[in-house]
């Protein structure tokens, strides 16, 4: 049983007056954003940066991989612990030890103290991606929270594309380690706007650290849950390799500047801002249960681009990539809304899930492509193909074993 009881101010307190609605989502998105914002802004200087460390591509890759898998399983522990805990909490914890780990990761002398730093910012993200799924559900309710989710992906969209350009412009005026000292400064400006949120969970569980963990292992036996999540999270895999194989590809294959690749890589992460944009408008018009299927068939095509016009030069690459960012991002606000209705109770344990299952799956390409191959625009474009195809087929089968809510139907 998981027993909740309501967190109420103590008494002789006043309830403090909390952030207004757009505030909420401001911050969500910021604190969303740790992941994208700690790897999408030093992407431009990881062909250089295996001669700066001395060390080969792969260990700096690792970097990367290291970074997504830590943060994947570090929100595990912290999405639960947000539930008997609260989100503020959890937030004021991780926020600063990310900041504190950013310096570290500016001052690293070779590349196996990097990927240390890089673990323990990966933990401080994952705190804070942990509970910025559960503090929309705790504020928003139904059609409110799919919109608030879309507003936070545009938001949040807006990083890819200028975090790169951004780290091109770093380059020219210092080294890969301003990059880290612009997180850390941006990391500070966050846990000072999180010291004003007031706690968003309206209950608190009353079982001890063990059993909250174990919370986890009850939302994830929920059929319609684990089945969802895996149809959902597998299209992702291809787009977070790309972020891996990026400049390698529009850098050493292609032989564009680091300057003309970050050009590229804002280019194709615009689409998710105009895919999350999309949604807000779609949604009046198609049902989200419908929007997802589409969305679904749109990622295949992104895989078969990529085998057929992908290797013909970095525009039909971009453009085959960016078609996967498209349909991916209007998809994210209504399956992620779904998945969360799945569950009654455990938010923190099912939004720590969500987050962390599309990262940790996404680490798993980066893996892969990270490889000594000779042609990562195929490796790409099979992988795409592949994945697809298994997704759509699982959501074919889940979709009407699910607990669906009216307005999906």
């Amino acid at each position: 049983m998981n027993d909740l009881s309501p967190a109420a101010p103590e008494a002789g307190q006043k309830s403090p007056k909390q952030l207004s609605e757009k505030m909420i989502v401001g911050l969500v998105a910021a604190i969303a954003s740790f992941p994208a914002l700690s790897t999408d802004l030093y992407l431009p200087a990881l062909p250089t940066m295996s001669d700066q460390l001395n060390c080969s591509v792969l260990l700096v890759n690792l970097s990367l991989s290291v970074f997504f898998i830590s943060i994947s399983i570090s929100s595990l522990f912290w999405g639960p612990l947000s539930d008997k805990y609260g989100r503020k909490r959890i937030l004021v914890i991780g926020v600063p030890l990310y900041v504190v780990s950013s310096v570290f990761c500016m001052l690293s002398q070779n590349v196996f103290q990097l990927i240390a730093a890089r673990i323990f910012q990966a933990i401080g993200a994952g705190a804070a991606m942990a509970v910025s799924m559960a503090i929309v559900k705790d504020v928003f309710p139904g059609r409110k929270r799919e919109q608030t989710l879309a507003m936070v992906m545009v938001l949040n969209g807006a990083i890819p594309i200028l975090a790169p350009i951004l780290g091109a412009y770093i380059l020219k005026v210092t080294s890969w380690r301003g990059s880290f000292a612009v997180l850390s400064l941006i990391g500070a400006l966050v846990c000072v706007f999180t010291l004003f949120l007031k706690e968003t969970s309206p209950e608190r569980s009353n079982l001890n650290i063990l059993q909250t963990t174990f919370r986890l292992w009850v939302v994830l036996k929920n059929p319609g849950f684990y089945r969802l999540i895996m149809s959902f999270s597998v299209i992702s895999i291809p787009l977070l390799a790309f972020i891996s194989a990026s400049s390698f590809i529009f850098i050493k294959q292609f032989g564009l500047s680091e300057e003309v690749y970050s050009y590229y890589f804002a280019s194709t992460a615009m689409f998710f801002v105009v895919g999350s944009t999309s949604y807000l408008f779609l949604h009046k018009f198609l049902k989200p249960l419908s929007i997802i299927t589409i969305c679904l068939f749109g990622s295949l095509l992104s895989g078969i681009l990529m085998l057929t016009i992908g290797q013909l030069g970095p525009v039909f690459f971009a453009l085959s990539i960016a078609c996967g960012y498209f349909f991916v991002s209007v998809s994210r606000p209504p399956s992620s809304s779904l998945l969360l209705e799945q569950q009654d109770k455990d938010t923190g344990s099912a939004s720590s899930l969500i987050q962390s299952t599309f990262l940790l799956t996404g680490s798993i390409g980066m893996l892969i492509i990270s490889l000594d191959w000779n042609n990562r625009i195929m490796v790409l474009g099979l992988m795409s193909l592949l994945l697809n195809l298994g997704g759509l087929s699982l959501w074919f089968y889940t979709k009407k074993r699910c607990r669906v809510p009216k307005h999906f139907l």
